[in-house]
């Protein structure tokens, strides 16, 4: 019940926070859609600005163009002398603003004369559609010309803008009336002034302006490639106003009195990236926040309740343990007790009719429970010392093969029946160690081999250098210790490899803890019949003043 109220918690922690980053994602969003329309309303309002700015300056050089004619007497017929002098002025006065070439043409529609155009042409019909509509149009008689779409001109072998600029009779209001025209062509190609102008208008990388004529041909371009070509397809057949269209923003607006159109096409990451970004970059931040916050409180509250489990646990097994720790010395101290008591109550019972081969007899068996109550004694302590990291007095130069003789020689005295058979060079082998601690642990492996074979088998030990190491293998004839277990005979209480092995349980553990405390290893090796233990210690420079090895 406790473990599911716990979890309801945390998901209750996790659900609040994840109802709170859905609230600030949808504020943000809605704020990031307000504010792009108020983005396109502006791009808008910009691209209409743009189009009065330019339908009324190219205006104002349509009317000045055809203000400069009324000063000029023109005749408008084949071969007249006036015509060409006028022409000539014409040429002198007007300069940049015949780019190309100029002609006359009467109301029929045939040249008349004109600037640089091949004179046979002259007397035949202007090649260019429109002309002749475009004068007779009502505006023509009050002096307003006429922008035809682009084509094939006379005075330029590119593709022309052509304007045809009323010539009168007189002036208007005057009994002026249009007696012909004068056809001007502008060049359509990249160096233009009109394109030079488009070009230098920006937005961000992505931004492209269009400007076209009334049939689609586009004037200008912020892209050279795509001038007296026809509107990109984004662009083309848009009317008037704001459109998406393929990942891209298309804002069109007209050139009034003109019939073209000027349009900005953009990417729409790119055109909403101002705006829309920051907006998400803060919410995006304020999600992440909220979920960081909610996924760290909710870590927090997980790991407090998987450490309170922890302690739980850890408490549960230290209890565990030291109930296991009392049953197996209570059971172990019995017999060891009951040998030193009954040994020392029987040599005193008997002493003065004892021998004394009896009695040293009765005294080595008292003395040997004895030591297997002081072995269980100092587990125990020792146990207690490696949880506090007190395992490891005074470090200094030992002579590993020396130990290992005096270890072998040791457990002889124990066991006078077993066969110890040591192989280790004649060298000494040093490491930097507490030598007591190295005892017991050679102690530890001896006897654990010891106990877990058959007494009329061998224990075998060999000492070695290895890769700066120095190596120690202790091996029996014993069960073996399988390779799913090996990790776990170096646990507490794990007692022996039968069940009629005695002893805390302690041995093979304190054996790891003191090995590793000298920043070694020990291990179960792999093959063979019975179990090899190993440990090994870095091994160390022969000491100063110590040069026999």
């Amino acid at each position: 019940m406790r473990r599911r109220a716990e979890h309801l918690l945390t998901v209750a922690v996790v659900a609040g926070f994840l109802a709170a980053a859905v609230a600030v994602s949808l504020l943000i969003d809605s704020a990031s859609r307000r504010g792009i329309d108020a983005l396109e309303a502006s791009v808008q309002t910009e691209v209409d600005s743009l189009a009065r700015s330019m339908a009324s300056r190219i205006g104002l050089q349509q009317a000045g163009v055809g203000g400069a004619l009324l000063g000029f007497d023109f005749e408008v017929e084949v071969g007249s002398e006036r015509d060409r002098e006028t022409l000539e002025e014409l040429e002198e006065l007007l300069g940049p603003a015949l780019p190309a070439g100029a002609y006359l043409v009467d109301l029929d529609g045939t040249v008349t004369d004109g600037i640089f155009i091949d004179e046979d042409l002259v007397g035949r019909p202007a090649p260019v559609d429109g002309i002749v509509e475009a004068m007779r149009r009502p505006s023509f008689e009050i002096g307003v010309g006429q922008v035809l779409p682009v084509g094939e001109g006379l005075t330029t072998a590119q593709p022309a803008q052509v304007q045809v600029l009323p010539v009168l009779s007189g002036p208007v209001g005057q009994g002026g009336r249009p007696i012909g025209a004068l056809v001007s062509e502008v060049p359509v190609h990249p160096e233009s002034d009109l394109n030079q102008e488009i070009r230098a208008l920006h937005r961000g990388e992505t931004g492209r302006y269009h400007l076209a004529d009334e049939a689609g041909t586009v004037l200008a371009a912020t892209d050279p490639g795509a001038v007296a070509g026809p509107l990109p397809e984004p662009v083309a057949g848009r009317g008037p106003g704001l459109h998406r269209s393929g990942g891209q923003i298309v804002v069109v607006s007209a050139l009034e009195d003109l019939g073209w159109t000027i349009a900005l096409t953009q990417d729409v990451d790119e055109f909403e990236e101002p705006l829309a970004r920051p907006l998400q970059l803060v919410g995006t931040v304020l999600v992440l926040v909220l979920l960081a916050g909610g996924m760290v409180l909710s870590m927090v509250l997980i790991r407090r309740l998987r450490a309170a489990r922890r302690e739980q646990a850890r408490l549960a097994e230290i209890g565990a343990a030291q109930q296991e720790l009392i049953s197996i010395v209570s059971h172990e101290l019995r017999t060891p007790v009951a040998g030193v008591l009954g040994f020392l109550e029987t040599s005193l019972d008997h002493w003065e009719a004892m021998d004394d081969e009896q009695r040293r007899s009765a005294v080595r068996r008292a003395a040997a429970n004895a030591r297997r109550l002081q072995a269980m004694a100092r587990d125990v302590l020792d146990t207690q010392a490696l949880e506090t990291g007190e395992v490891v007095a005074v470090t200094r130069p030992v002579d590993l093969v020396a130990e290992v003789r005096d270890a072998v020689a040791a457990q002889q005295e124990v066991d006078r029946d077993r066969t110890f058979e040591l192989d280790v060079r004649d060298e000494a082998l040093w490491v930097q160690a507490d030598a007591d601690r190295v005892r017991q642990v050679l102690a530890n492996l001896l006897d654990n081999a010891r106990k877990n074979s058959p007494a009329v088998s061998p224990v075998r030990i060999a000492v070695r250098a290895v890769d700066g190491q120095v190596e120690v293998a202790v091996s029996d004839e014993g069960p073996g210790v399988p390779p799913e277990a090996r990790d776990r005979v170096f646990e507490k209480f794990v007692r022996g490899r039968s069940e009629t092995v005695t002893g805390t349980g302690l041995g093979l553990y304190i054996s790891r803890r003191l090995v590793e405390a000298h920043g070694g290893r020990i291990w179960i090796a792999d093959g063979g019949e019975g179990t090899t233990f190993c440990f090994s210690l870095p091994r160390t420079p022969v000491p100063a003043g110590d040069q026999t090895s």
